[in-house]
């Protein structure tokens, strides 16, 4: 799969939508062990939306409480929302998926203000699963 060193590296994290952060949080933490690594709050036209991050081992969390919380309960795509995996190269990795007949959500990989900088991009695995390829710059 790949060429250069562009290619998928692993696992980055696992997207997990919450209606209350704070409380997801706890219990990561308290009940399971995880470690607390960072917190992002993006702020949007719809108001907040707020990620934790946690980590136990090569397991990563993110928790993600949108602008509107009440939303979750009604999510088509439950608590679970994407998994991430961790790209070196993310531009070259998309344009190769996309000569393989891979539908991106968009048409190139956002820049995020998170993690000191990021990109991703969205797209159905083949039983509709939502992934994402996710590359830390800094």
């Amino acid at each position: 799969m790949t060429q250069g060193n562009a290619g998928i590296t692993g696992l980055a994290h696992i997207g997990i939508f919450t209606q209350d952060v704070d409380k997801a949080k706890a219990f990561y933490q308290d009940v399971l062990g995880f470690a607390l690594t960072n917190e992002e709050a993006l702020v949007g036209d719809k108001g907040t939306t707020r990620l934790a991050f946690l980590e136990a081992g090569s397991c990563i969390v993110e928790l993600i409480q949108p602008a509107d919380p009440s939303s979750v309960a009604d999510r088509p795509a439950g608590r679970v929302d994407h998994v991430a995996m961790a790209v070196k190269g993310i531009d070259e990795v998309a344009e190769r998926l996309k000569t393989k007949g891979i539908a991106f959500d968009t048409e190139e990989p956002s820049s995020l203000k998170i993690l000191g900088g990021a990109k991703n991009i969205f797209f159905q695995g083949p039983d509709g699963e939502r992934l994402e390829l996710f590359e830390v710059l800094a």
